[in-house]
């Protein structure tokens, strides 16, 4: 194999694996935060906060569900009771509520550049290297899941998901909604369930 063709396949193999990480990169990131001071063992109950933190305020006291909403309580009821606990609307013991932000980012990298082309003279074609700044603007969408113990109405469990927006979409996805919760539940505390049940 000439030189010249060793230089072209590596510039081929190197972008493959960039596109291979930006493909990568598109999975929401997922980090959890638990007050180590609450004990779980007692909690077997849950409900969803009145109104909800992703409902439409619509004046005064007045709001409205959210499709958004409707779907975030949807796949949650579904994640936490595959662990165990049971839905209460009266008294749970746990309250389960939604939040949803977005912010636009800049993003600036400086970084390699290759280009693949036909050359001059006796050179049929060629690689030519360099660097250059690439700068993005996305919208990224943070989610946040709040626990709170009633009886102390204190926050004791928060999941958070941050997403990359794609296209002109200022919400997550309908469809990634339940994968989202179920990697933030992922770590939840399973209830644990008393013999005489």
């Amino acid at each position: 194999m000439k030189y010249d063709e060793r230089n072209m396949v590596a510039a081929l193999l190197l972008g493959a694996v960039i596109l291979l990480l930006g493909a990568c990169a598109a999975t929401p990131k997922v980090s959890v935060v638990r007050d180590p001071g609450s004990d779980f063992s007692g909690f077997s109950t849950f409900g969803f906060r009145e109104p909800l933190g992703t409902d439409r305020d619509t004046g005064g006291e007045a709001f409205t569900r959210t499709v958004l909403s409707g779907t975030l309580e949807n796949a949650a009821r579904s994640e936490l009771e595959s662990l165990g606990y049971v839905f209460e609307v009266d008294s749970p013991e746990l309250e389960v509520n939604f939040y949803v932000e977005n912010r636009e980012v800049i993003q600036s990298r400086r970084g390699p550049s290759y280009s693949i082309g036909y050359g001059y003279y006796h050179r049929p074609y060629g690689v030519w290297t360099g660097y250059e700044t690439d700068i993005r603007q996305y919208t990224e969408s943070t989610l946040h899941v709040d626990v709170v113990d009633v009886a102390k109405n204190q926050l004791i469990w928060e999941g958070i998901s941050v997403e990359r927006l794609s296209g002109h979409d200022l919400a997550f996805e309908p469809d990634n909604v339940a994968a989202s919760l179920t990697r933030i539940f992922a770590d939840f505390p399973r209830r644990r369930l008393d013999i005489r049940e």
